[in-house]
């Protein structure tokens, strides 16, 4: 029997400690690749995620721009022209401005002149100011806000002249609602506000003036020489004399090149572009940065989304006013 020493009490037994185990480098590896996996199948629902949203503000834009043309109608009586001729060549959307809460920008600019300086025309300099502001409400938001290389803010939503297979594209012959010196209201639409285009889409140019034999060809459209008419022979991608990627580089000028396209080729054709020098004739798509299709703004204000796939006659019957034609599975 163990007696306990009054003078030396025996000290408590202590606790002992749990030993710690480390992750071995297997296991470290094993929830590496797990991370890893779980990443790989969310980042594209993210990316996903993003993209709807950036296209629901592609749609608002569009919309917005849609009622703004109400108004301006209701206040003119008319739809604002796609431009007033060389060298006045304003856009619809400038002409737009104070009906889409842009009445301070609008008011810095000199209608009395041209938007932009054109060689000996040199009084443009306030214009030329203003045009540099990049409007988020003329930008989509899955592209960019200017053509690299520009310091002009951009325009993703181009308004519709027409079908262009009339008078090969000519700006000033339209078919649609708005084209140079046009003076088309809602009386004059007979093919009825729900199916008729009043605004699209477009992806900005990449800046480059080169044949696209690297980067997106979209980005790029043939230019033919002066007041060339752009025909489809003319237009063959094999021949074509120039190329540039200034594609709605400018909000502000009222020609193909920048605020007006027409529907000659469906939806993110593969066919490029076309326009001519003067930017007076063209056979062009609407284009976007979004999956499957473009966005379109219609006469009635709504906004629709239109398949890659849709059938050549419906998408130029879209385009025009008053060509009788009936629309059928566009939407």
């Amino acid at each position: 029997m163990r007696i306990q020493n009054r003078f030396f009490p025996a000290r408590p037994s202590r606790p002992q400690t749990p030993t710690r185990r480390g992750f071995t480098l297997i296991e470290l590896l094993v929830v590496i690749a797990i991370v890893a996996v779980l990443v790989s199948l969310l980042l594209p629902a993210v990316q996903q995620a993003r993209e709807a949203a950036r296209r629901a503000q592609c749609k608002n834009n569009l919309k917005q721009l849609a009622l703004a043309l109400h108004n301006y109608e209701s206040t003119h009586r008319v739809f604002p022209p796609g431009s007033l001729g060389f060298p006045m060549v304003w856009s619809a959307q400038a002409q737009l401005l104070p009906y889409v809460e842009q009445a301070n920008l609008h008011g810095l600019l000199d209608f009395d002149v041209p938007p932009l300086t054109f060689g000996f025309l040199t009084e443009a300099a306030a214009n030329e100011a203003a045009a540099k502001q990049a409007l988020p409400l003329l930008l989509c938001p899955s592209d960019g806000d200017r053509v690299p290389g520009s310091e002009f803010g951009g325009l993703s939503y181009p308004a519709c002249t027409g079908a262009g297979a009339t008078n090969d594209g000519a700006a000033a012959n339209g078919t649609g609602v708005i084209f140079s010196r046009s003076a088309i209201g809602f009386r004059d639409l007979r093919d009825g506000v729900t199916h008729t285009v009043v605004f699209g889409e477009q992806l900005l140019g990449d800046g480059t003036d080169e044949p696209p034999a690297e980067g997106d060809p979209r980005r790029r459209v043939i230019e033919l020489p002066d007041g060339t008419p752009t025909t489809p022979d003319a237009c063959l991608a094999d021949a074509a004399p120039a190329w540039s990627g200034q594609r709605g580089a400018k909000w502000i000028n009222g020609h193909y090149a920048d605020a007006m396209y027409n529907h000659f080729y469906t939806p993110n054709a593969e066919a490029p572009d076309c326009h001519n020098g003067y930017h007076s004739h063209a056979l062009t798509a609407a284009r976007s940065a979004h999956s499957g299709g473009v966005q379109l703004a219609l006469c009635d204000g709504s906004v629709q989304f239109v398949s890659d796939g849709v059938a050549l006659e419906t998408w130029r019957a879209l385009a025009t006013r008053a060509g009788g034609e009936v629309v059928e599975d566009a939407f």
